[in-house]
């Protein structure tokens, strides 16, 4: 009897033991959790943006909108009638205009955004966000009119077919770059020299 008692008591104290050793591991673990996240609370943040993406969206620049990024312009037909010294214009509404953008250089990628004239000829081009982290995104970019509404009796004669952008402003988030008056020429116009030197004169 005494000896079941000794295996009992034997048995007994070394689950004891063991019950110890498993609460000192389990606090020495909580320890070094405890620890290890004070130290990466500690760490720049900006170690752990990997992507492309984060360093954008942590610049403002990411898909919640924190800044805004516009293209401005107009699209005018011009004309030079005969016997009027004077270059005439007017505005072109309904135009389709694009803007096109290179990403990661000659061999990147091409982002664009599309607008249309308003009944002014004027339109304004909201670029997506993954563009406005661009570095020298006028460099980068440029627009060009990709139709004018059939109805129009302008036609895109001396007009450049690509149109550089320029930084006009900059101001409470919000950067806009223009791309200046796109003209086009009536098709009853003629270059007579009087309104040519006109023109070249503006």
């Amino acid at each position: 009897m005494s000896y079941f008692s000794g295996c009992h008591n034997l048995v007994k104290n070394k689950n004891m033991k063991l019950t110890h050793m498993a609460f000192f591991y389990f606090f020495i673990c909580i320890s070094f959790l405890q620890s290890s996240s004070a130290a990466a609370e500690d760490v720049n943040p900006l170690f752990d943006l990997s992507s492309r993406e984060e360093m954008v969206q942590l610049a403002g620049y990411g898909e919640e909108k924190l800044s805004t990024v516009l293209v401005t312009g107009a699209v005018l037909c011009e004309a030079c009638l005969h016997g009027d010294p004077q270059l005439r214009s007017w505005p072109i509404p309904g135009a389709s205009v694009i803007v096109d953008c290179r990403i990661g250089g000659k061999q990147g990628k091409i982002s664009s955004a599309k607008a249309l004239t308003d009944e002014y000829g004027d339109f304004m081009i909201d670029l997506p966000s993954d563009l406005h982290a661009i570095p020298n995104l006028e460099r980068r970019c440029c627009l060009k009119v990709l139709r004018i509404p059939r109805k129009s009796s302008c036609r895109p004669a001396h007009v450049r077919k690509h149109n550089a952008l320029t930084l006009s402003s900059v101001g409470n988030g919000i950067r806009t770059y223009s791309a200046g008056n796109i003209s086009f020429l009536d098709m009853i116009s003629r270059p007579l020299p009087v309104c040519t030197n006109k023109r070249e004169l503006q």
